[in-house]
């Protein structure tokens, strides 16, 4: 597989977004967990703190690979500069 220097740019934006919205996820079953452990309906907290806790592990996720890309795409970035006259 060859990438380009702005193909894994993009690929490190698209990483990005999906752990931004991932942490949206996260704060939104976190919020409904609790308000559901208000209301004593503990199975239900349970529910979404479980959902919570997968989004969670896949923002962390979405985080190292946006890292690892912007990464690449720094590397690509040197060795394009190199190869042009």
């Amino acid at each position: 597989m060859s990438v380009t220097a702005v193909e894994a740019a993009e690929k490190a934006v698209g990483w990005a977004e999906a752990a931004e919205l991932a942490l949206k996820q996260v704060d939104m079953y976190r919020g409904q967990a609790k308000q559901y452990e208000g209301k004593r309906e503990m199975l239900d907290a349970s529910y979404h703190r479980a959902l919570a806790d997968d989004f969670e592990m896949y923002r962390d996720r979405a985080v190292g690979m946006a890292t690892m890309w912007a990464h690449v795409t720094g590397a690509l970035r040197v060795a394009e500069s190199q190869v042009q006259p």
